[in-house]
């Protein structure tokens, strides 16, 4: 049920605001009306009233005296209120609403009435103002993580295929954003400059976790050498699982690409369902009695019922996914999943065959089995499998030490967060007997498993250190901070305001948003927080208006310098409308002449 209208100032009511001093604070004489001016504000509150301002000036000092209050409602020389600009970038960014929704919901509630335009330039404005109280606010969120012990800085970057990459720097015991910035690519000089930026504002952290990228090694180093590095143990995971897997998976679905089991299985089931539409399709009902009672259909077609089960075997292999975890590559194999299921409906079907000697009632369930067969016949394939198994096998083991939860699920969950100090410890000496049994193991008669063995020593070998520590005592603190040992906390808001976006803009494809998006979008999501909210604006978005009004000229340096950099993040930015032109490459021909005729001479000079 959509929210009552509130109550609407008349359009176009008069409000005239002016200083409420009378005479000069330095002469003592008594001020005259200087000027008179009439601008038009927009504003939730306001409305859209036609304002009378009002400027008063010392005959003597010519001092001049504006309204005091008026600038804390509508930021000086604009015309969109405060509430306004807040009600405009929280629509957008943290609800994720669309500019017409916003629009809609603007005149439906408080009778303003906008364009799409002017709430698109209003949300980047949010933005400005935002980052400007974030600032203006650093003193006060330094103090309340120093007094929670210090913060644990989170760094990692996302991009989509095709665009540059956006950073975040999180503190994750508050899970705020602390800073945030966009580059081409990663590059060291860019994630040192936002490192120090953090250290700047907030000081050295307790600890920094980040994934095996050497850029951000570098950076870290440069900025803060003493600082304990930790690797985000799923990218870990995921470095070594690629490394095992990749070359063996990718063996498996040639096999299975080759062998064209696939296709055959669903030119099958594309004639059954084609002989269904013929003969009469079974209800859902039909199919659990044919499954659960099936001495109960025995008035049903014989041809159809074997249809039918065919089928269904059919559907049945085609549906491995759901023996997935619903995790990515190498949390995931899919293909293994697919051969698995080939290998077990091969299995039942080479037992079940014998029921019928004569092999007539069976010939569609003979020639799903003879499909299948090379799963169990074809060497190449059953090795490629095997291979991918031992792999599997040792990936998982490592899966197990690193999590190690009292709850027996022994996956790594994307929202794992900080352990009690105990479990940490615990688990820090179980991932050192585990390396210890593997050295041991490294001398078993399989050579497979003595060479995936081997590669997961080398790894942890080199990350051993940054895996291991993330129980940190720290003075004056009774008790320690245990830091997160994964990245899943920027990892979730990167997935937050990725779904926001899809949201918003009913796409999957989002590189061209992505490639536009502002670091201070990450801000946003600070405002969840009531203690960040208590710090920046006391403790309600309600206030987020007066606090923008008190740091309005940072934020216009902010807005003005935003729109001055035109700049892009591509090092070499070329846009579609210059490829699309007529006559293109006769325009690069003539560029490429001109750059090789100026070239060669100085060749020459230099010869």
């Amino acid at each position: 049920m959509p929210l009552p209208a509130t109550t609407r100032l008349p359009r176009r009511y008069l409000l005239e605001v002016a200083s409420g001093r009378t005479v000069c604070e330095s002469c003592g004489v008594a001020l005259r009306r200087q000027r008179t001016r009439s601008v038009y504000p927009v504003g939730l509150l306001l409305g859209q009233p036609r304002v009378r301002s009002i400027e008063k000036q010392c005959p003597v000092c010519r001092k001049i005296y504006r309204a005091e209050d008026y600038p804390d409602v509508v930021p000086r020389h604009g015309n969109h209120a405060f509430d306004l600009i807040v009600e405009a970038g929280l629509a957008s960014f943290l609800r994720h609403r669309q500019n017409d929704e916003i629009r809609q919901e603007l005149q439906d509630r408080w009778g303003v009435q906008l364009a799409c335009s002017t709430i698109r330039e209003q949300a980047q404005s949010f933005l400005d103002y935002l980052a400007a109280t974030h600032q203006a606010h650093v003193p006060e969120l330094r103090e309340h993580l120093q007094k929670d012990g210090g913060y644990v800085l989170h760094v990692d970057g996302t991009c989509e295929a095709g665009t540059g990459m956006v950073f975040n720097a999180l503190a994750g015991n508050q899970g705020w954003t602390l800073a945030s910035c966009k580059m081409a690519t990663e590059d060291t000089a860019q994630i040192q400059a936002l490192l120090q930026r953090c250290v700047q504002w907030f000081g050295l952290p307790v600890a920094l976790v980040r994934d095996l990228s050497p850029q951000i090694e570098a950076a870290h180093q440069a900025v803060m050498p003493g600082v304990p590095d930790l690797i985000c143990q799923y990218h870990f995971l995921e470095n070594v699982g690629t490394k095992l897997c990749e070359k063996h998976h990718s063996s498996l679905l040639a096999y299975l690409r080759r062998l064209k089991i696939r296709p055959a299985l669903g030119s099958l089931r594309h004639d059954l369902v084609r002989h269904a539409k013929q003969r009469g399709s079974f209800t859902p009902a039909q199919i659990e009695q044919l499954l659960t009672a099936p001495e109960k259909t025995a008035d049903v077609d014989a041809a159809q019922k074997r249809w039918a089960l065919a089928y269904l075997l059919l559907c049945w292999l085609e549906d491995s996914g759901a023996d997935l975890q619903g995790e990515y590559f190498p949390f995931d194999l899919p293909g293994l999943a697919l051969y698995r299921r080939y290998r077990t409906a091969y299995g039942f079907l080479v037992k079940m065959m014998p029921a019928d000697p004569s092999g007539q009632a069976f010939r569609t369930l003979q020639t799903i089995a003879r499909h299948l067969a090379p799963v169990a016949e074809e060497q190449g394939l059953v090795a490629a499998a095997e291979r991918l198994e031992k792999a599997e096998s040792l990936f998982n083991e490592l899966r197990e030490v690193l999590r190690l939860t009292c709850d027996g699920h022994h996956r790594l969950s994307p929202r794992s967060g900080a352990d009690q100090p105990v479990q940490c410890q615990r688990r820090e000496l179980s991932l050192q007997d585990w390396i210890d049994q593997l050295k041991q193991r490294q001398a078993s008669g399989d050579v497979d498993r003595a060479t995936d063995v081997a590669l997961v020593l080398q790894y942890l070998q080199k990350y051993h250190g940054k895996l291991v520590g993330h129980v940190r005592v720290v003075d004056g603190r009774p008790q320690p901070i245990v830091v997160q040992r994964t990245n899943n906390l920027a990892e979730h808001r990167f997935a937050r305001k990725k779904q926001g976006l899809r949201r918003k803009l009913g796409t999957k494809n989002l590189a061209r948003y992505v490639e536009a998006m502002r670091p201070e979008e990450f801000l946003v999501d600070n405002l969840r927080d009531p203690v960040y909210l208590q710090i920046v604006c006391g403790g309600s978005l309600e206030n987020l208006a007066s606090s923008f009004a008190q740091n309005e000229q940072m934020g216009r340096e902010i807005r003005s310098a935003r729109r001055a950099n035109k700049t892009t993040n591509r090092p070499i930015p070329a846009k579609r409308k210059l490829l699309r032109e007529e006559g293109f490459l006769s325009k690069l021909g003539r560029a490429v002449v001109a750059a090789f005729q100026k070239r060669l001479p100085n060749e020459r000079a230099a010869a």
